[in-house]
């Protein structure tokens, strides 16, 4: 692949990828190619051993003339993504905080009934639905991850460990009937079968029942340069409009929309097969227009930006070469930005991460030791990297809980920020 050099630590596996060419939402064949991120590991194929012989995949994108869906070219087997996962929604205090915020929000926006069901499609270890639970409502969490369902089940969260499909659709149907509501969180972007996905969330759903879609918004990876959030386990990066163009081809309609404190910058939809759209989701719809990020210029100029941000992510860390760095959250999306910028154990001495699974393993690629927070500060680091800088604050306070006085690199939104110790 251009712009890839391997070694023979790495490995391509072609049997295991396929590259579209065709739209994943509107089979159109007027796609252009943007960025090319170069061949990289699966995001969250964390390794046991450094000069483990680890697989590579081509990184690139793509942008449909026709719906203006931005999207990876490559699609990689479903079952080396997910059938075994080592991201936790449980592990963020944020992200804990965010399912009560999600329930009131939903329960204000959608009229259940104490014995109406609620599914969530990729359930994870149940956080989202615990609330909804204790709320006293019917819940069905559906997770293909054995493990993690497994988390999910022990915790008391009822889950099926299954993908999302038709049959998995009428299987709850049969057995628990129809859902009011069907939560999608963070997960139709992940799925190759865009079209048999939506079909069976429109099977489970009662005929008056609201759907909920959360997404990574693409105007704001677009505006912010979160290139970081591409990666293997994200097929579409979508927009108000494109999202809304797939759901309409089931004649699911847009009700509302909220933004979401996860991810960097998401969106929450609310469709369902009749209604009236909000004066939110108007509003957002303008505002998407203006920032011209359904346009093939705008993507272009996006790439551009992108290998600008590399070079001065590279300028900035090389500043601290006989200090001591290290890293804070080994989320999937500093995956892709560790390895796009060819950082390593050389420049970074270990990457700390609160999951207890992810702890003892080496970063996917750049083979950086993850470590807990007390083994990463017993290092004395000068500069932390944010890495999940999606959790900031969070990351922030603990930092400061455990003495650390240092700086702190902001990878993301837009360009790299080195805030020094007394701005905090």
């Amino acid at each position: 692949m251009p712009g890839w050099n391997g070694s023979e630590k790495d490995s391509m596996a072609s049997s295991d990828f396929q590259v579209i060419t065709a739209c994943r939402s509107c089979s159109s064949i007027n796609l252009v190619d943007i960025l090319d991120l170069e061949a990289q590991p699966l995001a969250n194929a964390f390794v046991m051993n450094p000069e483990q012989q680890e697989k590579k995949y081509p990184l690139s994108t793509a942008f449909c003339m026709d719906c203006s869906l931005f999207q990876l070219r490559q699609t990689v087997r479903k079952e080396l993504l997910f059938d075994r996962y080592i991201w936790l929604t449980g592990t963020s205090a944020g992200a804990r905080n965010y399912s009560h915020l999600f329930f009131r929000r939903v329960t204000d926006h959608v009229r259940i009934e104490k014995g109406d069901l609620i599914v969530e499609i990729a359930s994870n270890d149940g956080t989202v639905l615990k609330p909804f639970m204790e709320a006293g409502y019917p819940v069905m969490g559906v997770e293909p991850a054995e493990n993690v369902a497994q988390i999910a089940l022990a915790s008391g969260v009822p889950t099926l460990c299954a993908y999302w499909n038709e049959k998995t659709a009428e299987s709850i149907v049969k057995s628990h009937g129809h859902a009011r509501l069907v939560i999608a969180r963070n997960v139709i972007p992940h799925v190759s079968n865009l079209h048999e996905v939506i079909s069976a969330l429109c099977h489970a759903l009662d005929e008056d029942g609201v759907a909920v879609i959360e997404f990574h918004d693409g105007c704001t990876i677009f505006n912010d340069l979160h290139y970081d959030s591409i990666y293997h386990e994200h097929l579409c990066y979508f927009t108000i409009r494109s999202i809304t163009a797939l759901l309409g081809r089931f004649s699911l309609h847009p009700l509302h929309i909220e933004t979401s404190p996860i991810s960097g910058g998401s969106h929450v939809m609310y469709f369902s097969r009749s209604g009236k759209a909000s004066e939110a989701y108007l509003q957002a719809v303008a505002y998407e227009n203006n920032l011209h990020c359904n346009d093939l210029a705008a993507w272009n100029a996006f790439a551009g930006k992108c290998t600008a941000h590399k070079a001065e992510t590279i300028e900035l860390i090389s500043r601290f070469r006989d200090k001591t760095v290290i890293g804070f959250g080994a989320s999937a999306r500093s995956s892709t930005y560790l390895n796009y910028c060819n950082l390593t154990a050389a420049s970074i001495k270990a990457v700390i991460d609160n999951n207890l699974l992810k702890q003892g393993l080496y970063t996917p690629g750049s083979s950086i030791p993850v470590v807990s927070v007390e083994k990463g500060m017993s290092l004395k680091p000068e500069l932390i990297v944010i890495l999940a800088w999606n959790f900031r604050d969070e990351i922030v306070q603990e930092c400061k809980d455990n003495g650390f006085k240092g700086y702190y690199l902001i990878p993301f939104p837009q360009y790299p920020t080195l805030i020094e110790p007394e701005s905090l």
